[in-house]
């Protein structure tokens, strides 16, 4: 089973070489790392090129952009690039466990159900703070079920192994404005295909400059709030043509959960558009779709107390 890690780096100097050094030390090697850079102003590019020649890794590949392509688009493109049978989907900052790539290969190989695999995590702060999750680590393979709050992603792409019918599969539904992580998380879930692995094999770095913190601050705006519901309408009716397309099998659970959503998200437009408070009550009957309960009250201090 061939293996590709892709990489997408921009501006990444001060963190890279940890994550380099975690790849080059795994005890499985990957058979190809592709790194693609967006067009960096800092050092990443020399340091990654530094590094390869210095250990003298073959198989090991950067390439810059020719115009900055933005995240999405940039790991996008090069998971559609990579050869490998799986492929791991590879942030900057972090740092992997060496055994991360043989634990997840092979249970790929074992498993021939697994569209998508991602495993547990551990959190790192700049203060030494460190938090396992989401799960504990008991050590299991566990099939991840779809649910009425679907749009939530559990766990990020750094901690993703995708098959590569599921890749090949993702250039048929993705859209500028989708996360490489969330479309492929929702491909696999709506085909019964998303395992996980409760072991945290990366230690995943956060920091307020990251590109995910950036963009959950945004999101606490009622102008970036109303795109995301835009984009999340977007994916329900992605997920429709999925199912009756490229699903097969029994697809009345994933129906009725769509449908919901369908219905939920247009209330939830509503209620933005018109903040009539008896719409705002209403809503708290789709409670069950929000990714996480604390977005509904949240709607209400946007809307009423926030209001920007």
């Amino acid at each position: 089973m061939k293996i590709s890690v892709v990489m997408s780096t921009y501006n990444g100097q001060n963190y890279i070489l940890e994550q380099l050094e975690s790849l080059r030390k795994q005890s499985r090697q990957a058979d190809e790392v592709l790194i693609f850079d967006d067009r960096s102003t800092d050092e990443t590019v020399k340091i990654i090129k530094d590094y390869i020649a210095e250990y003298g890794l073959t198989g090991w590949y950067v390439s810059v952009n020719e115009q900055n392509k933005g995240w999405r688009r940039n790991f996008m493109e090069g998971m559609w690039s990579a050869n490998g049978d799986i492929i791991f989907t590879c942030d900057q900052d972090d740092i992997w466990r060496q055994d991360k790539l043989a634990t997840m290969s092979s249970l790929m190989a074992k498993h021939s159900e697994i569209k998508l695999l991602t495993s547990n995590y551990c959190e790192f702060f700049a203060n030494g703070k460190r938090k396992v999750g989401p799960n504990e680590n008991t050590k299991e393979l566990k099939q991840i079920t779809l649910k009425n709050n679907y749009l939530l992603v559990g766990q990020p792409g750094c901690t993703h192994c995708i098959r590569r019918e599921l890749v090949e599969l993702s250039k048929k539904y993705w859209r500028p404005e989708y996360p490489h992580d969330a479309l492929l998380w929702r491909l696999a879930i709506f085909a019964d295909g998303l395992y996980t692995y409760t072991d945290d094999l990366i230690d995943w770095r956060r920091h307020e400059t990251s590109t995910f913190a950036k963009e959950s601050k945004d999101l606490k705006t009622v102008k970036e709030k109303k795109k995301w519901i835009m984009t999340a309408k977007s994916f329900d009716d992605t997920l429709w043509r999925y199912i009756r397309e490229d699903v097969a099998g029994e697809t009345s659970h994933q129906e009725e959960v769509l449908t919901r959503n369908d219905k939920w998200l247009a209330e939830r437009e509503k209620f933005y558009q018109t903040k009539n408070i008896l719409r705002g009550i209403w809503l708290a009957r789709f409670w069950d779709c929000y990714p996480r309960y604390r977005q509904y009250p949240a709607e209400w201090y946007l809307l009423f107390i926030k209001r920007k």
